[in-house]
């Protein structure tokens, strides 16, 4: 019992040891980031923007709005266009009821096994 109680006690101080030194550590870095900072940090306001500008901005996304919609259209025609002509059959058959764009930001590794996944589908 007496080697158990020693244990426990070796076991609490070298956790308490690593709590401080990381304190300590947090200390230091915003230390740091203090000096680093300097005395005068002074906070720059943003300049104030004119309602026109705001104004030209919605009726530019409203446009861009309805382009979207269009291109979104013409997609979905080349896609059902698309699988109709690697099932060799009419796109009278097939209906698109949604799709969803997917971010190219994957890996070659993403795009080669998402590739082998359609092949072996049909």
């Amino acid at each position: 019992m007496e080697e158990f109680i020693h244990g426990l006690m070796v076991t609490v101080i070298g956790m308490g040891v690593t709590f401080l030194a990381l304190i300590a550590l947090s200390f230091i870095l915003d230390l740091f980031r203090v000096l680093a900072e300097g005395p005068s940090s002074k906070k720059v306001e943003a300049p104030k923007q004119e309602a026109t500008v705001i104004e030209e901005t919605a009726v530019k996304e409203e446009a861009s709005e309805e382009i979207i919609e269009q291109d979104d259209l013409e997609l979905i025609a080349v896609i059902t266009a698309a699988i109709a002509a690697s099932l060799e059959t009419s796109t009278d058959q097939l209906r698109v009821r949604s799709f969803r764009r997917i971010n190219s930001n994957g890996s070659a590794w993403n795009k080669a096994g998402r590739m082998n996944q359609v092949q072996n589908t049909f």
